[in-house]
């Protein structure tokens, strides 16, 4: 089930915005949660809430929104943004972050649906992308959402996820290419944890959400700190 977050500040126009999204989304099931304003919002996401697409309102201050959506942006990588705007001046601030589409209230009506249409394919596209493993003439992808970390062991890189593990005979600088490395904190020598499921900072670990932990080496304490905390307060 999809899960569509809306944060605006006036009650009418989230009823307004609801009611347009669950008629466009159809067939999709999908769960639509309002909030009314960023910082409610945000205490759900400390709370494991994580929307897969996320309508941001923007009325005479652009600054909010705007730097709600780069907080989505770091904290939930996969959340697809909108933004809905009276105004068309907000139009070119809004690439500070990361969204799919900007729509002007006025036009809404006929604009939701496209929007919605690229929002699920980019979806469907960042899921879709993951660690590729070569070996013995197969290829098999570990999508980018379930890597827990990976962890080089000698002359092979093992890969984890919740479920299961995966070997490479490749380095994590070659599987871990362009856009793949940005996911990833190189917290030891031997190990790369994927920022997306770092539950919290310890002294010499990082905790996962799956409760495993993630050694953080003294030489590199400083560096991967403060990739942690730009990742979660930025």
């Amino acid at each position: 089930m999809l899960r569509l977050a809306i944060c605006e500040r006036d009650q009418e126009y989230r009823h307004q915005l609801a009611a347009l999204l669950e008629a466009n989304i159809k067939p999709l099931e999908c769960e639509i949660e309002s909030f009314c304003c960023a910082e409610e919002l945000l205490r759900c996401l400390s709370a494991d809430y994580a929307p897969d697409i996320a309508v941001l309102g923007i009325l005479s201050d652009s600054e909010r929104a705007i730097s709600l959506a780069e907080k989505l942006n770091l904290l939930i990588p996969a959340c697809r943004i909108i933004f809905v705007s009276d105004e068309l001046r907000f139009a070119t601030e809004v690439y500070r972050a990361d969204h799919v589409w900007f729509l002007l209230r006025s036009e809404l009506s006929e604009r939701i649906a496209p929007a919605l249409r690229k929002a699920l394919s980019s979806i469907e596209t960042y899921r879709r992308e993951g660690i590729v493993i070569r070996s013995r003439g197969n290829v098999t992808v570990v999508p980018l959402d379930e890597v827990l970390y990976l962890e080089r062991d000698g002359r092979r890189t093992i890969i984890r996820t919740e479920k299961e593990s995966f070997t490479s005979s490749e380095p994590p600088s070659r599987l871990l290419k362009d856009a793949l490395a940005h996911s990833f904190i190189h917290s030891h020598r031997s190990y790369w944890v994927n920022k997306g499921k770092i539950e919290s900072l310890a002294h010499d670990d990082f905790v996962l959400a799956s409760g495993e932990l993630v050694p953080i080496s003294r030489s590199r304490r400083a560096e991967a700190r403060e990739e942690f905390l730009n990742r979660s307060e930025k």
